[in-house]
């Protein structure tokens, strides 16, 4: 029980930075709809994995990978925060077009390191939970993710970066390093 505690509190301590960032990191003029969607898929995707990691057995050693894999998805959101700060980044399915392009820090490795942690975060607690249940929340905020990622990478074509974007895509991955 311990164990799930400590699950669930990375969990949502992960979760609450993440929701920190949409005011106070990412320069949107209003939190478009997009993300408000995204918002809501978190609230029941939380919920859902809070009410497995309560009531399955999990193997500690599996617990315990998945927190590490929460945990590491933390330090890669702080790690591209770090990054981006004066980047002026919008959020997820802001309607405007970006106004710069990151290719340092973990963006050498791949386009959207952001969508990488979330994706990292939502599968480290889907493992944690060691049910086939928990897989739900993660296809749901992967589909989510690649989509935003598709639209942001269409917005960025119609700028006056787009040759320098088109270049930047031939060398590095979407979510995962060395995976086009």
């Amino acid at each position: 029980m311990f164990l799930d505690l400590v699950i669930i509190a990375a969990s949502f301590m992960t979760i609450a930075t993440y929701t920190w960032s949409i005011r106070a990191h990412f320069r949107s003029e209003r939190m478009p709809d997009g993300a408000r969607l995204i918002s809501g898929l978190v609230i029941l995707g939380g919920l859902w994995l809070t009410v497995l990691t309560l009531t399955m057995e999990q193997p500690a050693g599996i617990q315990l990978a998945g927190l590490v894999v929460i945990l590491l998805a933390y330090a890669l959101f702080w790690r591209v925060i770090a990054e981006t700060r004066s980047a002026a980044l919008l959020a997820a399915f802001d309607e405007r077009e970006p106004g710069s392009l990151v290719t340092t820090g973990p963006y050498r490795f791949v386009r959207h390191p952001f969508y990488s942690s979330y994706l990292l975060f939502w599968g480290g607690w889907a493992l944690a939970c060691w049910s086939i249940w928990a897989i739900i929340p993660f296809i749901g905020m992967t589909f989510t993710y690649w989509r935003a990622a598709l639209d942001e990478e269409a917005k960025f074509t119609r700028t006056e970066m787009a040759d320098r974007y088109r270049a930047y895509m031939d060398t590095t991955a979407r979510f995962i390093p060395g995976v086009w």
